[in-house]
C-alpha cells in the first residue's frame, strides 16, 4: 500500500486548493515520462491534457516525493523509486491500447486487472459496469477469463448467440499471450490512457475495500 499512499499524498489539498488532477493522472504521467524521458514540461503537459500551473503543480509534487528527477537542460527523468510505483501496478494490470473488436464494431481501450475476475460474483455485472461508466466510459464490455484461460462474457447464459460465440473467439484470440486464469478483461469506449488508468485505480481500490476483514 505504501504506493497507493504516495499516489494519494501527490493528489491532497495543500492550503486548502486541491489540484486538478487525479492519481489516474499520476500514473499516466509516470508512464509518459518512462517512455519519453528525458520530458520537457510542455510536451508532458500536452499529453496530459492539463493546464500548465496543473503540470507545473503535479511535476513539483512528484519532485518532492522523489519520483522524479529534473535535469534542468534535458528535463524530466523517472527516478527508481517511480519506476517502482509503475511496476507496482503493472503487477496488478494491463493496459493494452486500441483494441479492435469487429464483431461488435468496436474500436477500444482494453485492461487485464490481475486476478480479480472474483469482483463479478461479489459485486455482480451490473455493479461493475456502473462504476467503470462513472469512471468515464460511454460503454464496457466486462470479461472473465476461466481457469482454462477461455473467456466467459457475463451474465452468462446457457443459449448463446452465434454473435457472442464469435465475439468471445475474438477476444481470445486478440488477448492470447496476454491473460492469464482469474483475470478480469474490461474493454470500454472511448479509448484512453487516462481512462484506462481511472479504471484501473477504481477496480484495485474497490477489490482493497471488499477485501478488508468485517467485524
Amino acid at each position: 500500500m505504501e504506493f497507493v499512499t504516495l499516489l494519494e499524498q501527490i493528489v491532497t489539498p495543500k492550503k486548502g486548493n486541491k489540484p486538478n488532477f487525479d492519481e489516474a493522472h499520476v500514473l499516466l504521467a509516470l508512464e509518459i515520462i518512462r517512455k519519453e524521458q528525458p520530458i520537457g514540461r510542455h510536451l508532458l503537459m500536452r499529453k496530459l491534457g492539463l493546464s500548465e500551473a496543473s503540470t507545473r503543480t503535479l511535476i513539483k509534487r512528484l519532485r518532492e516525493l522523489e519520483l522524479v528527477n529534473i535535469d534542468k537542460v534535458a528535463g524530466i527523468i523517472l527516478s527508481e523509486k517511480g519506476k517502482n510505483v509503475l511496476k507496482y501496478f503493472a503487477e496488478k494490470a494491463t493496459v493494452l491500447e486500441k483494441m479492435e473488436l469487429r464483431t461488435i464494431n468496436w474500436n477500444a481501450g482494453c485492461v487485464i486487472m490481475r486476478n480479480l475476475s472474483h469482483l463479478v460474483d461479489k459485486i455482480g455485472i451490473l455493479q461493475l459496469r456502473d462504476l467503470i461508466i462513472k469512471s468515464g466510459a460511454s460503454k464496457t464490455l466486462i470479461g472473465t477469463i476461466t481457469e482454462e484461460c477461455n473467456i466467459e462474457l457475463p451474465p452468462k447464459t446457457f443459449e448463446e448467440s452465434d454473435e457472442v460465440k464469435k465475439l468471445k473467439e475474438e477476444i481470445k484470440e486478440k488477448l492470447k499471450g496476454s491473460i492469464q486464469p482469474h483475470d478480469l478483461v474490461i474493454f470500454f469506449e472511448p479509448s484512453s490512457n487516462y481512462l484506462a488508468y481511472k479504471i484501473i485505480l477504481t477496480l484495485y481500490y474497490l477489490n482493497e475495500k471488499n477485501d478488508m476483514p468485517t467485524g
